[in-house]
Formats: structure tokens, sequence, C-alpha cells
């Protein structure tokens, strides 16, 4: 059956079925002087340019028995730094600051630091544990140590063909790369690292490895591609294959396996350093969300510790946010109630997270669909749209949520076009949202349907907590609740 109900989910997110209301006996829709269109968010303003670029300076080849750190203070923008495929080179190492850096892509020459055998890594291929042989390796070898940091205000750096780890004798490690700083000390936008590529790396963590994430991404006009982010889990709180919040952006985190415990990415949910600055303009793409069963307890993988399991991708703050193209696999109840999504605008700042654009994305297995919450402040312009949500909510993610969406105090929000099933309920929601728009998905009822606490199921509730929704066009698979909906469905 999954075939089946996979072409008819694409046909249905593919057109719109509310031209067909008011046709073959079908009453016609509520009148449009009733209706209030939601408002289409903006898209990112800023696309980063993330080719590599031809080397214009010195090549300075670095053995495992040289001093990188030497060789990283002497570079100059244009030069490359090539580091031996196999070898290991201890860290930590910092990026300084360089005369003439460039601190946007393209805008100028870079230093890049390069495995030897990067020609073998093809640009625009993910890389995995299986190509190690063509990365240079670089090691932490002490607890609470990163391998890779930034000196403030540095800029003009990509890293390419690395593999990015801790040695076996670490226990526990804050972060292995660390692009910025959360730190109170990064509070200029002139401190803050800007023009920063990791580029075909695998940064990863052993499977007895605390740590609190693998990119910590708090820099600006910086970039993730191709790029593997496995062993990123923590049982001490939230761990992160990348998250970021005292940066401003822009970001490309494109075609990269992530795999992170609490949140596979993360923006915003920490103190800001910088006055009203917000991670914006993001463009996550083509990526495959990942948390491994064996992290799941009870499952017969499981490999033995508790790590802290949230969800796959999680917005506490931030703006202009293209998420588009990814796969997102396995989230279940465990620190949260598992959805696979998470749009909130929440934190100290309570800065308000505006203007995302969740798309043809597939969701596959997880304990609720998509939830989008304005916490401590509001949430403008959401749009989720030509989404496919396979086995939501079944006991093995967690049947206690079987949400595939939920909603409260959210302006502007469009879910069109997407295709699920969710045993609890098709759309959950809290007072108050303006400008609703749930238009052409197919979806299944659940027990509850369209439903808030303490509220009729149907039109009760979608007119006591979202007043001038515009609700039509969709399918639901249902039994006996027809006359509960608006028509026009």
């Amino acid at each position: 059956m999954r075939p089946i109900i996979f072409i008819v989910a694409l046909l249905v997110m593919s057109r719109d079925f509310s031209a067909r209301s008011g046709r073959e006996g079908r009453p016609a829709p509520r009148p449009a002087t009733l209706q209030e269109t939601a408002a289409r968010p903006e898209l990112p303003r800023v696309y980063l340019e993330t080719r590599m670029m031809a080397t214009t300076g010195r090549t300075v080849v670095v053995g495992p028995h040289d001093d990188l750190q030497a060789a990283l203070d002497a570079a100059r923008p244009g030069d490359e730094i090539v580091l031996q495929a196999g070898a290991t080179y201890t860290g930590p190492f910092i990026l300084p600051v360089k005369r003439g850096q460039t601190r946007t892509p393209a805008a100028g020459p870079v230093i890049t630091i390069r495995s030897s055998a990067l020609a073998s890594l093809p640009a625009g291929r993910r890389v995995g544990p299986s190509d190690t042989a063509a990365m240079a390796r670089l090691v932490t070898a002490r607890n609470e140590t990163h391998v890779i940091g930034t000196a403030p205000g540095t800029a003009g750096w990509r890293l390419a063909g690395l593999e990015i780890t801790a040695l076996p004798n670490v226990t526990v490690v804050n972060r292995l790369l660390r692009l910025g700083d959360g730190a109170v000390t990064q509070n200029t936008a002139a401190s803050v690292p800007q023009n920063i590529i990791v580029d075909r790396s695998y940064v990863h963590a052993s499977a007895t490895l605390d740590i609190r994430r693998c990119i910590d991404l708090q820099s600006g006009s910086s970039a993730v591609i191709d790029s593997y982010l496995a062993g990123c889990h923590s049982t001490n709180g939230d761990a992160q294959a990348l998250a970021g919040y005292n940066g401003p952006g822009p970001y490309a985190i494109i075609n990269n396996y992530l795999e992170g415990s609490g949140e596979n990415i993360l923006f915003g949910g920490s103190n800001i350093s910088v006055p009203n600055q917000v991670p914006s303009d993001i463009e996550i793409r083509r990526n495959y969300f990942f948390k491994p069963l064996t992290w799941k307890q009870g499952h017969p993988s499981y490999a033995g510790t508790p790590w802290i399991v949230k969800n796959l991708f999680e917005l506490k703050m931030g703006r202009r946010i293209l998420f588009e193209g990814n796969v997102l696999e396995n989230s279940w109840i465990n620190g949260q109630v598992g959805f696979a999504i998470l749009l909130k605008t929440t934190g100290p700042e309570r800065l308000p997270t505006t203007d995302v654009t969740v798309r043809n994305n597939i969701v596959r297995g997880a304990a609720g669909g998509a939830n989008v919450a304005g916490v401590d402040g509001p949430m403008n312009r959401i749009a989720i749209e030509n989404n496919l949500f396979l086995d939501i909510g079944s006991n093995f993610w967690g049947a206690d949520n079987g949400r595939l969406f939920q909603a409260a105090n959210v302006s502007d929000l469009t879910i069109s076009h997407n295709a699920g099933f969710a045993p609890n309920m098709l759309l959950s929601l809290d007072r108050p949202n303006q400008r609703l728009t749930f238009t052409n998905n197919l979806v299944g009822h659940g027990a509850y349907g369209v439903k808030a606490g303490g509220m009729a199921i149907g039109v009760a509730t979608l007119e006591g907590t979202s007043p001038g929704f515009v609700f039509e066009g969709n399918i639901i698979v249902a039994s006996g609740h027809s006359g509960t909906y608006p028509p026009g469905n």
C-alpha cells in the first residue's frame, strides 16, 4: 500500500483541489469576505556563493610533524595550506585575524586548509566515513577543548577534506569546531567571525563522547556543505550537529548528513551578545537529518547510553529561512514530545521568528509532524507546503503525541499541499492565531481532527482559535465528521 499512498500524496501535493468546490454536489466554500488569506513569508535575501575559488597565493605544505598553527599564523589571503591525507594533526588550532581578509564569500581571496587528496572528494558529493583515507585528520587530545576555533573578527577561511574529531581518551567536549563564540566577549559586529566555509569534511564524535555540538555556528556569512556530522550527543543537555544563536547569518547548510541527539539543527535559544542580532537569511537544503535507533531506549539495537533526544529541526529565533528538500528521519518521545519540526519564538530576548518557508521535505518516523508556537513572542509569516509525512505518531515513536500539525499564537500561517496521517489529531490549535490558511492537504482525521482544549472538533475550534481562517480544498480521510468542517473540503 505504501507506494500507492505515496503516488496519491504527490498528486495531491502538486495540484489545487479547491477549484472543484461546489461541483459534483459539493457545497461552495465560505464567502471570501469572511476569509483572510495569510501573507507569504519572505525568502532569504542573500544566498551564499560556496564554490571553491582558484588559489591566488602560495601553496604551503604542512607535514604531520610540522607546526600547523605557525602555518596558520603566517598564511595570507589567497594561500592554501595543504595537509597530508591520512596524517593526524593534534590541536587545538585557532584561525587568526589577517590583514586584507575578506568578510563576504566570493568577494576576494580566502585561506584554504585542505587535504592533499581533496581531488578524490569531488565537489557536490556528500562525504562520509568511508572517505577518511582521503582526509587529513585534526583532533583534540584534551577534555573540554575544541579542535579548531576562531579569533574574534577573523574572516576568509575554507576548510576542505578534513576529518575533525577527538582522540579516544577524551570523554567530554563542548564543541569540536568553534566558528565564533556564544560568550559575552563577542558583543560587536566587528568581533563576529565572517566568511567561513566547511566543505566535504567529516566532523564526528565517538560512540561514547559526550559533546554539546559538533559545529558551533556563531559566525556570519558561513556555510557547511557536502559534509558529514555524526555522533553529536549528550546526557547533560541539548546536543546538536550544528547550532547557532550569536551570529547574524547569512548561512548555507547544503547537502549534509546531520546527526544530533537534542536537535540535529538548532537556531536561537541562548543569550545573544550583539544587541538585536537575529540569525537571518538561512538556506537549509538537501540535508539528511537522522537519529540512530541505537539511541532509543527499548530498541533491540540500543547501545546503553541515555542521550537526551528532542527533535530533528528547531528554530527558537530566526528570520527569512528556507528549509527545502531535506529528509528527516526518527524522532521519538524522550526529552520532548518528539515533533520532527519545531518552530518557535522563545528565548531571553523574545525576538520574533518570522518568514520561515518549509517546503518539499520528507519526514519519516516521528511522534509528531510540525509544531509552530509563539511561546514568548509572536510568530509571523510561516509556510509549511508540499511536504510528505510518513509514519507519524505510531506506538513505536510515541502515540501520546500523534499530532500531524500543531499551532499556537501564530500570524499568517499557511499549511498547504501536504500529505500525512497521524492517529491523534491532524491539527491541534491554541488561541490566538491570525490568518490561518489550511488548504489542499491530503490528511487523516485521526481521533480528534482539528481540535483545541475545551472546544468541539472542526469549525468550533477553527472559529474559537483562528478567526478569519481559510480551510478548504482538503481531502480528509475520516468517518462521520463531514458535517463538523467547513464546506469545500
